[in-house]
């Protein structure tokens, strides 16, 4: 039975999106009827939505379980046969394929070289081979707790596991966190790591976080994000873990790109797949209940690659890129997701045609990185314009967000004059909610250009949010210091102090309007400086 359960997770799988769009028919194909042990077998066609996988060995026993994300219409996977007898029996094989209330049937069979399955002896001396149906328990002392710490045991399939007893042992010992540390070559193989789903309530009960470490990755999930309420005793958690910089990865990375020159991969990549295991069925999990963390460590190589400030974490489909963020930190990426998937560290070099030789190039290079800035178009920023006042709240809050330090409450539109629906609607009423931007007899005035007063008053605001280390400078002593709004003094005299504005050198000109460049500037120095 075990040498069986081995066959489920020994296989070596890759996902290949495929580009264009299908209808909603729904087709099956397989590359081969007949395949030998170590060559591969193909499963494609069209579908919307995804398509639920499994394969029956010609023992009756499970052999392989998945569920295939379609892209633009259409699913493709390859499955390696495993080259070991016990693994990959002779015989005929039959997939059942579900896609919504649809299920296709296909068989192919693994033969000889000669195109034979001759039977094969079983471990007993026996004729055929007939192995009960594997069971999803795993011993409730499976692994070794010590303290919060967890090393899992490798069960005989090459899958890592946790006992039940092991997992409530080390929450008991724990501080905010249950950590289960993989061997570091897990990572790279993309080996799976199982144990009870019913243990998350365990975790979820004692208010801890779950850690896994797997080579130079971390992934915190807090217990919380994942729904295991109704899980049976039998039910299992099975998360995939792989850094590997596969081919497919690579052509998930170049289709996403596509033509856009400003990108350049780090080489950095990682998948995390969770599914829940019961009764022979394996359902993805995809969106969590509340962001995982992710911290990817970069070899010496792939941080050459790319500049720490220019650097961020991409959701990657094969067909488009998703910012995600995240931060550089002595080699170090971390990022939070909402859903797992493939991620990968790309260096966003966005050009301007005009900021060229800029004195703020570098300011709005890195913020268009950070996806804070935008051009007017593809290829002109226009740093001499002034901004609006609702322009600059986006810009504002698109930094606040990035950094992830504020706990934006939930809150309703404050302002008569900021319709719902409208790009600027919601970063205006969480920068409201936060007490950063305020209006004039409960109008925003959305569209009126903002003074460098007004900009300073929320961006000192807005400071609470960030870390920021006070450069000693004393107070300013600009000439037109007695044309500052008196409301606005203040704020001006902290952003001095903490390194924020510095004026043309000798005035501060509040009622002028605020450019495009400066804004990029100002924003600018409240984000941290990454590292690689």
């Amino acid at each position: 039975m075990k040498k069986v359960l081995a066959a489920m997770l020994a296989l070596l799988f890759v996902l290949a999106p495929v580009s264009g769009y299908a209808a909603a028919k729904y087709t099956l194909e397989l590359n081969a009827d007949k395949l030998q042990r170590g060559e591969r077998l193909t499963l494609s066609g069209t579908a919307e939505g995804d398509v639920n996988v499994k394969i029956v060995s010609p023992d009756k026993t499970t052999f392989y379980l998945d569920v295939i994300e379609s892209a633009g219409g259409s699913f493709k996977k390859t499955i390696t046969i495993p080259q070991e007898a016990d693994f990959a029996p002779y015989g005929v094989y039959h997939l059942a394929a579900s896609n919504g209330a649809a299920t296709l049937s296909k068989t192919f069979a693994v033969t000889d070289a000669d195109g034979n399955y001759p039977q094969e002896p079983s471990e007993g001396g026996g004729g055929g081979v007939i192995i009960a149906p594997p069971s999803n328990a795993i011993p409730a002392d499976a692994g070794t707790a010590t303290g919060s710490g967890i090393e899992p045991d490798q069960a005989p399939n090459g899958t890592y596991i946790v006992g039940s007893d092991t997992l409530t042992s080390a929450a008991g010992q724990a501080g905010d966190a249950v950590t289960i540390k993989l061997p570091a070559s897990s990572g790279m193989s993309g080996s799976a790591l199982e144990f009870p789903a019913q243990a998350l309530n365990t975790l979820r009960s004692n208010h801890k976080d779950l850690v896994i470490v797997s080579g130079n990755a971390t992934v915190r999930i807090p217990a919380e994000a994942i729904a295991a309420d109704n899980a049976g005793q039998e039910t299992n958690i099975r998360i995939v873990l792989n850094t590997a910089l596969t081919d497919d990865a690579k052509n998930a990375i170049a289709g996403s790109l596509g033509s856009n020159a400003d990108y350049h991969s780090s080489g950095a990549v990682v998948t995390v797949a969770i599914q829940l295991v019961s009764s022979g069925t394996a359902t993805e999990i995809h969106d969590l209940g509340k962001p995982a963390t992710v911290k990817l460590k970069l070899t010496n190589e792939q941080a050459k690659t790319v500049a720490a400030d220019l650097a961020g974490a991409y959701f990657v489909n094969g067909s488009e890129l998703e910012y995600v963020g995240g931060k550089a930190e002595s080699g170090t990426f971390t990022f939070l997701v909402n859903h797992f998937s493939t991620y990968a560290i790309l260096e966003y070099a966005k050009t301007f045609i005009e900021m060229k030789g800029h004195w703020a190039e570098q300011a709005v290079k890195s913020l268009a990185a950070k996806h804070i800035v935008t051009g007017v178009d593809e290829r002109h920023y226009v740093p001499g314009r002034g901004i609006t006042r609702a322009e600059f709240a986006t810009m504002l809050m698109r930094s606040v967000a990035w950094n992830g330090k504020a706990d934006v409450p939930a809150g309703t539109d404050p302002f008569k004059d900021v319709p719902a629906g409208s790009y600027y609607a919601d970063a205006v009423t969480q920068a409201a909610s936060l007490g950063i931007v305020t209006g004039y007899q409960g109008a925003f005035r959305p569209n009126d250009g903002i003074t460098r007063e007004e900009a300073v008053v929320a961006l000192v605001r807005a400071a609470q949010y960030f870390d920021l280390a006070s450069p000693g400078k004393g107070a300013p002593a600009f000439a037109d210091a007695k044309s500052i709004s008196a409301w606005a003094a203040t704020a001006v005299n902290e952003a001095w102090t903490q390194g924020l504005i510095e004026g043309d050198g000798k005035q501060f000109h509040p009622k002028k309007s605020v450019t495009r460049a400066e804004v990029a500037v100002m924003i600018g120095r409240l984000l941290p400086a990454g590292s690689l």
